[in-house]
């Protein structure tokens, strides 16, 4: 028994040995092709190719030496040694469509066109009616840019096959390259007539093209003639409302959602959120109509959410002047309080019924009972932080500063880090400034500009710049003083009595540095008061007036935007937008203004 094992174990060790000798060559191989490697990723292909020719020379049968050296010899523009390695290997194997459609890719890198078309005949020949033969054709065509070329490979393809659902999501995306661009549309559909589970997909492989208006015209024409073919099919409609809200057509894309909502029965859940989708997009008019089609709906489940969207569209159009809308916020949001008492969103219409009857209706009164309720009944909510700091507001706005300091402190001290914080310590930086305690609003200023997030920062540092550059001549800052008294009765909406004090601010400024904030802070209040035509020509005066203001892109600005939101003049919006443009380039304001531009020119679409 002994001397058996001796012998077996006598038999491994020359079996491991031989194993070990034979690995010898091999492992000798490689660090000549480590080493070639190296050469190749630093791009010396001429050091590279000796090595790798005798690596091939020896091993023809390993086949990562036989791709790099043909990859050295195409670096080179040696096609010719690169077709022959090529020609060796389709003599020893059979034939080959991925070897004859490289064969082809080569030669006509090497300039000679008909061979290589020649090739890739070839290589579909050796196996017509496989779909893989065609792909690897297609595949190199594609890799030329030869896009005809590839897409005549897959239309025979699916004729030869008798497959015409093959290769769909190939051919739309070489018609898309090729500028074909309701072909490619016309390929998706099929597609999604296969599986109209992958919409989101089609539509990310689009959305690279959807910047193109032809691309998107395109589109409109295939899924419209789909639809109107298919009316049931769900697919065909999503893709077309798709291609509508990218076309920005919001007035087609709701009927093809009112649809949606019947086909699919959601019961104004999709209208609910096109209507959202509008909104956001600045087309209110299409936003409102969606939502008063679920409000027309019968035992809606979103009612209640569709009723409180419909007081904020409307409460966004009152925020710009509309007072018919600031009514219609109203009478909705309270409708919503009445039909809706223990739903969870009435904090939050409890909060922005009390800021319209603030801020755009001016009934402080109103506004203080709908706080003290939001405020009694759900003081742990987050919007009664909210409140708390709208409470100190309407102090202030109801003449009552002293109320208004100690409801900011109050919050301040209950919340003394975030952003509602930072509201309240700029918000008692202003109450120093309208006391003429400039030294005590500028500490809270300091604090904000280092520390606020970046609205507030923004607010103290512009007030901050106002304060410092703006004191004197005397000791008293008299100017200074009388202006903030006139921001102050503004913050009130005592704006006939604010604009008295500016008049009478502006005849005594004389030369003092602050007659420029005056003539911006007076065509504010002209605005205000519906007086545009005074405002604007303020505005428009003001950059030759002041010739050395900071803030003459600034009144500009303003002024173009009397022009496009009060008097809907596009033109001369356009014209004075443009004017800031040329005169002020570095200005601040230019990203907003090239937007309101590309909007005005209907380019967003």
């Amino acid at each position: 028994m002994h001397r058996c094992i001796t012998y077996l174990s006598i038999a491994f060790l020359f079996i491991w040995a031989a194993i070990a000798q034979a690995q010898i060559p091999d492992s000798l191989l490689m660090v000549r092709y480590r080493t070639a490697e190296q050469f190749l990723r630093s791009g010396q292909y001429t050091q590279a190719l000796p090595l790798l020719e005798s690596l091939y020379q020896e091993r023809p049968d390993v086949y990562v030496f036989y791709d790099r050296l043909k990859q050295v010899y195409e670096n080179l523009k040696r096609y010719d040694d690169a077709l022959r390695l090529i020609e060796t290997r389709l003599r020893e194997d059979a034939p080959n469509p991925a070897l004859l459609a490289e064969k082809g890719r080569l030669l006509y890198l090497k300039g000679d066109e008909a061979a290589a078309e020649a090739a890739w005949e070839a290589a579909i020949r050796t196996a017509p009616h496989q779909s893989g033969t065609y792909r690897v054709v297609y595949q190199t065509l594609l890799e030329l840019r030869r896009f005809d070329e590839a897409i005549q490979v897959l239309e025979r393809a699916r004729r030869t096959l008798s497959n015409p659902s093959i290769f769909l999501l190939d051919l739309a995306y070489l018609y898309s390259l090729n500028g074909r661009y309701e072909e490619a549309m016309e390929a998706y559909r099929q597609f999604l007539l296969q599986d109209p589970r992958r919409l989101g997909f089609v539509q990310t492989r689009l959305e690279p093209f959807m910047d193109e208006p032809v691309v998107r015209k395109a589109g409109i024409a295939v899924f419209e003639r789909a639809v109107r073919r298919e009316p049931l099919n769900f697919a065909f409609r999503q893709m077309l409302a798709w291609l509508y809200l990218r076309n920005g057509d919001y007035a087609r894309a709701l009927n093809v959602y009112r649809a949606l909502d019947r086909l699919q029965q959601t019961q104004g859940q999709l209208l609910l959120q096109f209507a959202l989708q509008a909104r956001d997009a600045g087309a209110l008019e299409v936003a409102r109509t969606a939502l008063q089609d679920i409000l027309q709906q019968p035992n809606t489940a979103i009612h209640p959410e569709a009723r409180y969207e419909l007081g904020r569209l409307y409460e966004e159009q009152a925020r710009s002047g509309d007072t018919t809308a600031a009514q219609a916020a109203r009478k909705m949001y309270r409708s919503f309080l009445t039909a809706f008492p223990g739903h969870p969103l009435v904090p939050d219409v409890l909060y922005r019924l009390a800021r319209l009857e603030l801020d755009v209706l001016h009934h402080p009164q109103t506004a203080d009972s709908l706080l003290t309720v939001l405020l009694n009944r759900y003081g742990d909510h987050e919007t009664a932080w909210q409140a708390r700091f709208d409470q100190g507001r309407l102090a202030l706005q109801t003449g009552d500063p002293g109320a208004a300091r100690l409801a900011f402190l109050r919050l301040l001290d209950r919340r003394p880090t975030g952003p509602l914080a930072e509201a309240a310590r700029y918000q008692l930086a202003l109450l120093d400034f309208y006391d003429g305690a400039f030294e005590a609003a500028l500490a809270q200023l300091d604090i904000l500009a280092e520390d606020a997030a970046s609205d507030v920062a923004n607010d103290a540092l512009t007030l901050r710049l106002l304060i410092q550059e703006n004191r004197g001549p005397d000791s008293l800052d008299t100017p200074l003083r009388r202006y903030a008294y006139a921001r102050l009765l503004m913050a009130q909406h005592q704006l006939e009595a604010a604009l008295d004090t500016l008049d009478a601010l502006q005849q005594d400024a004389g030369m003092h540095p602050i007659a420029d904030e005056v003539t911006l802070l007076r065509a504010r209040l002209l605005r205000q008061l519906g007086r545009l035509d005074e405002a604007l020509a303020l505005l428009l005066e003001f950059p030759l007036r002041y010739p050395s203001s900071p803030l003459r892109d600034q009144s500009l600005y303003e002024a173009a935007r009397i022009q496009e939101e009060d008097l809907h003049d596009r033109a001369a919006a356009l014209s004075t937008y443009t004017r800031l443009l040329t005169e002020f380039p570095g200005s601040p304001l230019i990203p907003e203004v090239r937007s309101r531009i590309r909007t005005l020119r209907g380019e967003d679409a």
